[in-house]
């Protein structure tokens, strides 16, 4: 046994405070690694010290190589812990920490090889008697081999990126028409996040779930299994809810499920903690779709039920020593469920959002939450990289007191300042098909009508008459005259104060007349209200409205303002009195929707197109996204170049309708 002193974390947000915290529990010292636009982020601020290792691009920074092991010879890090995504599954970075004499905290480099490529991995688990999905793994990659295999497989078909996860280079392509684009984007995708376009076609399961089980092995020879994960609700091929145990798994199933993942984990030898993945159909057949070789970002579920510090347990592996326990030694104890808060807009079919965190207040200390957060009020959320933001956990006796405790703690918790899938995650919860353990991999999109839209009419109410309260009270405090005034003091009497906003599409105007000490009645979408004043401080309005008192968070950001309460949240724009004079928008042109970089120009100047048809690829947070036509016309101009960074709503062609 070696005992490590110092471990450097190649890698950034909440995975890396989450092994910051254990490091610091172990009394070993933490060494971070930021690129240029992480500078003065959580993590590098927790950690003992801290290198800078590139620009803000991954590929010059937080991929790196040789800067990551550079920072690691300058600050004497006996070891790397790689955390999940970036160079957590590369086994050239394993191999380059070996050389150099530093300890990486994972899997031999061989088993990270094997197991990389998808492809590779079926054939080793295929000989090890565990089924695999009908597919396509060969070596020839050529565009036209790769059609007539997938014309073999039959639709609908999946084509995933051989050598990553993480939804990265994957499609699923539900017909011929789709084949060619879904190969190009794919590829590129698969080649950018991981440096390898190889691709693998899998049989597209309809209705299946998403089942995978957590192991552990040590040098010693031991082997050991942490009960399977349900991983099912996903959006874009990647993880949104996971839970443990799965609530479709049953006592004789997990059986199967565990000792077929002890079949994958004897094949390969495997060291360390990683993740055998499975899909499960309605017909109750589980087939295997591959071995992640690292720790996987939803295994607080696993940690909650098991009381396990998974982190503790790599480190303690690559020190040398054997597992602390035994198979039959492990109790499962209740249900825990994760939910992935993210920086994207599900109204916008889930893309990446950016902007500065105005506001961040997790919940309050809730009996069986953990919160793992990366981030910090006053911080900036660019387009490098993933857009995950925090995981709240929640652990229960049962799945419905796990799901009821994670629910509350969604709801209580305020981000302000750029768009998050916070109230999305809530009605996912709150789906009634969900609590009753029915979903599958299809189930957002199947019930995507549900659970995004509008918002609550009474959140909107509410939030819009705490916003014009609080501004009302703001002013009054802030003129030395206006504060020996009554509150309902008017030079004008016959009009009553007011103030417009915009709440998503709707512009919504609310009004007021004083009536009694903090008291007024209050006139917004067509209803009046009495609202009390109880308390007001900078940030805080408490009201009671119609006798129901609630307290509101208020982050004001020039016309902006951020309302969260126990109803939800809601932006509220505030609108000019006079407002500006703006040309009118052409309605051929093709603007940004989010912030990003230009990736590949698909159309020319002079070139006729259609509705629908493809005129560039974007990339924001590690996702591609192509912009299409919205009318029929002639490409008038391409107003960008590849490489370059875009922001919001900035025109990008421009096309003549026809």
């Amino acid at each position: 046994m070696k005992p490590l002193h110092k471990i450097l974390i190649a890698n950034r947000g909440e995975i890396a405070l989450r092994i910051i915290r254990t490091c610091r529990a172990m009394g070993i010292a933490s060494v971070a690694v930021y690129s240029d636009a992480d500078v003065n982020v959580p993590h590098v601020k927790a950690a003992d010290e801290a290198v800078h290792i590139g620009p803000s691009p991954a590929g010059e920074s937080y991929l790196n190589i040789a800067r990551i092991i550079e920072a690691a010879r300058r600050t004497g890090a006996e070891a790397v812990h790689p955390g999940y995504g970036f160079l957590s599954e590369n086994a050239e970075f394993a191999e380059a920490c070996a050389t150099t004499g530093v300890v990486f905290i994972g899997p031999h480099p061989s088993v990270i090889r094997q197991m990389g490529f998808k492809s590779t991995a079926r054939r080793i688990v295929a000989e090890a008697g565990v089924p695999v999905v009908p597919g396509y793994d060969g070596d020839d990659q050529s565009n036209k081999t790769l059609r007539a295999q997938m014309l073999k497989v039959g639709f609908p078909l999946l084509v995933k990126a051989s050598a990553g996860g993480g939804g990265k280079g994957m499609r699923v392509v539900r017909g011929e028409a789709e084949i060619d684009e879904a190969i190009g984007g794919a590829r590129r995708e698969a080649e950018k996040a991981f440096g390898a376009g190889s691709l693998l076609l899998e049989k597209y399961v309809e209705g299946a779930r998403h089942v995978e089980v957590q192991i552990l092995g040590d040098a010693h020879g031991n082997l050991a299994h942490l009960y399977e994960r349900d991983c099912s609700l996903q959006r874009r091929h990647q993880k949104v809810i996971e839970e443990c145990p799965s609530p479709a798994v049953s006592d004789e199933l997990r059986k199967q499920i565990c000792e077929a993942a002890f079949r994958v984990g004897r094949a390969i030898g495997y060291t360390n903690a990683g993740t055998v993945e499975f899909i499960l159909a309605p017909s109750g057949e589980f087939y295997f779709i591959e071995v992640n070789t690292r720790l996987q970002v939803e295994h607080p579920v696993t940690e909650m039920i098991t009381g396990l510090d998974l982190v503790r347990l790599q480190i303690e592996i690559a020190e040398g020593r054997p597992l602390p326990f035994r198979q039959e030694d492990l109790k499962a104890s209740g249900h825990a469920i994760e939910a992935r808060l993210y920086a994207e807009d599900p109204d916008n079919n889930f893309l990446p959002a950016t902007g500065t965190i105005h506001d961040w207040q997790p919940p309050a200390a809730i009996e069986g939450l953990r919160v793992d957060a990366g981030i910090e009020r006053g911080m900036e959320i660019k387009i490098h990289y993933d857009p995950l933001l925090a995981k709240l956990i929640a652990h229960g006796a049962d799945r419905d007191e796990a799901i009821r405790r994670l629910n509350y703690a969604l709801r209580s918790l305020s981000i302000q300042g750029l768009i998050t899938n916070r109230e999305f995650l809530v009605r996912l919860l709150e789906c009634e098909e969900f609590r009753q353990g029915r979903a599958h991999s299809g189930f957002i999109g199947e019930h995507l009508s549900e659970l995004i839209g509008g918002g609550d009419a009474e959140t909107h109410a509410a939030s819009a008459i705490a916003a014009a309260l609080y501004l009302q009270q703001t002013w009054q405090r802030a003129d030395d005259l206006m504060a020996n005034l009554p509150p309902g003091y008017r030079n004008n009497p016959y009009r009553n104060p007011s103030v417009s906003f915009r709440i998503g599409s709707k512009e919504v105007e609310v009004s007021w007349r004083h009536v009694a000490d903090d008291s007024f009645e209050v006139k917004v979408l067509d209803s009046a209200v009495l609202a009390r004043v109880v308390s007001y401080s900078p940030g805080l309005i408490c009201l009671a409205l119609d006798g129901v008192q609630r307290a509101f968070r208020v982050t004001e950001a020039g016309d902006t303002l951020y309302l969260h309460s126990s109803l939800g949240s809601c932006v509220i724009k505030r609108l000019r009195r006079y407002p500006e004079l703006q040309a009118e928008a052409e309605q051929g042109t093709a603007s940004s929707p989010m912030p990003g970089q230009v990736l590949k120009i698909l159309v020319a100047a002079g070139q006729k197109v259609s509705a629908g048809d493809p005129l560039l690829i974007l990339e924001a947070m590690k996702m591609e996204h192509t912009m299409r036509a919205s009318v029929d016309g002639v490409v008038e101009a391409i107003l960008v170049s590849a490489g370059q960074v875009v922001g919001p709503g900035e025109v990008l062609i421009s096309i003549v309708p026809s």
